[in-house]
């Protein structure tokens, strides 16, 4: 879109808009509402290149605030806070400038280039017989959340083959021109938060800046002895993810797992699968499971 010139990545993403965004009349449930930004001060900085680089100052998402509202919580651009929120704005903003549905813009410009037929943001028919369930702690199932309103961060349905496919594109540049790529992989904002989420995600640290961990246009991003690394994970309620790739050396590893605790298994098999010494697991909030608790 932006090679297209439709948007711009340093234009405040409301100028793109006739009116106001809180004066549009929600279609979805919540997530295009945005009647609680009225009389906030700050969200019409709010930038694309902000909303990528989780820099937009909006929250990971409204119903974790204690009131439930949405707001700006900190100066747009200035730091490190992981956003939901800001990754929906963005697409909001960006249906509206080309009257496209999400779901739509992403099979026409990524999933059907690169073939990936069981990839969709909305819950299909055919995915009935074809799902795996999450499971908590416990090793109980959770039942399966069938979402028909794409969220950019978070109703990705997909499997193991097509995510690989998406990430070889990525490692190839494809789809993009070299120029963008290169935006894409440099970093915009250094990260100095010791959590990813929770409490610690406020208190400071330097503890990551021996691997300059950063955060590129929706990659995060660490140096290491191969080159940089660009990584990406994702939770939800019974799945734990993580990918990550080295360009530098053309290697990357894709892991999904259908628990709350799969994360745990990531540092020793990156560790034995490719010697990846780097990731900041901890940071990430996937705590290495700890082998002395087996029986």
């Amino acid at each position: 879109l932006v090679e297209n010139g439709n948007i711009d990545l340093d234009t405040p993403l409301e100028s793109y808009l006739p009116k106001k965004i809180y004066e549009y009349d929600p279609k979805t449930r919540w997530h295009d509402n945005y009647l609680d930004l009225k009389n906030d001060s700050l969200y019409h900085k709010i930038t694309a290149r902000m909303c990528l680089a989780h820099t937009s100052g909006f929250p990971n998402w409204r119903f974790f605030e204690a009131d439930k509202k949405l707001r700006v919580k900190q100066e747009p651009g200035t730091s490190y806070l992981y956003s939901g929120e800001g990754m929906v704005y963005l697409q909001i903003i960006i249906e509206k400038i080309t009257g496209e549905n999400f779901e739509d813009l992403a099979q026409r410009i990524v999933f059907q280039p690169l073939q990936m037929k069981n990839s969709s943001y909305q819950w299909q028919p055919e995915f009935e017989n074809n799902y795996a369930y999450g499971h908590n702690s416990e090793e109980k199932g959770y039942k399966k959340d069938k979402d028909n309103e794409p969220r950019a961060p978070s109703t990705l349905e997909t499997t193991l083959e097509d995510y690989n496919k998406f990430l070889i594109a990525v490692m190839n540049r494809d789809l993009l021109q070299e120029k963008s790529w290169n935006e894409i992989f440099t970093p915009q904002i250094r990260i100095r938060s010791k959590r990813q989420f929770g409490p610690l995600a406020k208190e400071i640290t330097s503890e990551n800046d021996d691997i300059q961990l950063s955060y590129g246009l929706g990659w995060g991003m660490f140096q290491t002895p191969y080159g940089w690394a660009v990584f990406k994970e994702g939770y939800g309620s019974g799945f734990q993810h993580h990918s990550v790739l080295f360009p530098e050396t053309g290697k990357g590893v894709l892991i999904m797992t259908n628990s709350d605790i799969g994360g745990g298994i990531f540092k020793e098999l990156l560790e034995l699968a490719m010697k990846d010494l780097y990731t900041p697991w901890e940071w990430e909030n996937y705590i290495p499971y700890d082998m002395t608790r087996i029986n």
